[in-house]
């Protein structure tokens, strides 16, 4: 089924389950009550069958790839070259003088060839944070694209540049290091052999071998409950507020150095975005 049709199924099954604002309806088709009932049938019938509402965010970033320019964009393979740049990253980076992970390199290339200011990478990189399903984030669909672009291909970050192993070396310092006001880390909940669980829900460990790289491998991830999808540096910021933390900021070296721990774990894990989960 075409993505188009798809998000008008997506949008119905949405409204049905409280998601979409007025505001957000009023921008697609008057529907009869009849067909309302028949989309959000369907709708149900395609999670039933495993399609992600997700994906209508690779889409979204298609179009937004032309529209600031990010064809210009070097994720690591060459200005452009998309396709399994993904599953390299974290790396190093000469022009930025840096290593950087997907959503990093990404904002860097929003201010150089779109010309925004931190700033204000910052606000589009934010902008559905806090929000459901009556947003549809731009930065949120070029992460989805740029994932969704090296779906079959396996992670591959590589530990033997010294750059690469000293920010994976402070990632795994931070995921251990217990600080704020409850005294938590990353491992608190993700860590350790033993099975730990929030309710019915199953926490994978860094710990036992492979659930690091499943993890990760299917972010963004597209969570019912809000009807949007999560990337990587939004489930950072969510974990750490939830901890107490001092505030996270998006594409810094604090989210950088996790990413590159996280992903360097999961190294030879297939990326298959978006995932879903509730």
């Amino acid at each position: 089924m075409k993505k188009k049709l798809f998000f008008s199924i997506f949008t119905a099954g949405a409204l049905a389950g409280g998601l979409l604002s007025t505001k957000a309806i009023a921008q697609t088709e008057e529907l009869s009550p009849e067909e309302e009932i028949r989309l959000v049938q369907e709708f149900n019938r395609m999670l039933a069958e495993g399609i992600n509402p997700g994906e209508v965010w690779y889409e979204v970033g298609k179009d937004a790839i032309k529209k600031y320019n990010l064809d210009k964009c070097d994720l690591g393979l060459g200005p452009g070259v998309f396709k399994g740049a993904a599953a390299q990253l974290p790396r190093y980076f000469a022009d930025a003088g840096k290593v950087m992970d997907l959503e990093t390199r990404v904002g860097w290339c929003l201010q150089k060839h779109a010309g925004m200011t931190q700033d204000q990478v910052l606000k589009f990189v934010r902008q559905c944070w806090g929000k459901t399903g009556n947003c549809v984030s731009e930065y949120d669909g070029i992460i989805m694209y740029l994932t969704m672009e090296s779906n079959g291909h396996k992670i591959n970050v590589n530990l033997k540049d010294p750059r690469v192993k000293k920010m994976y070396d402070l990632g795994k310092q931070v995921y251990y290091a217990r600080i704020g006001p409850w005294d938590f880390n990353c491992a608190t909940c993700h860590a350790g052999k033993q099975e730990v669980r929030i309710r019915a829900t199953r926490l994978w460990s860094a710990d036992r071998p492979g659930e690091a790289g499943n993890a990760v491998a299917i972010f963004p991830k597209y969570l019912v409950r809000w009807g949007l999808p999560m990337t990587m540096h939004y489930r950072y910021a969510e974990c750490i507020r939830q901890m107490r933390w001092p505030e996270f900021i998006p594409h810094s070296d604090l989210a950088v150095a996790l990413s590159t721990y996280l992903y360097a774990t999961g190294n030879g894990t297939e990326i298959k975005a978006p995932g879903i989960g509730r």
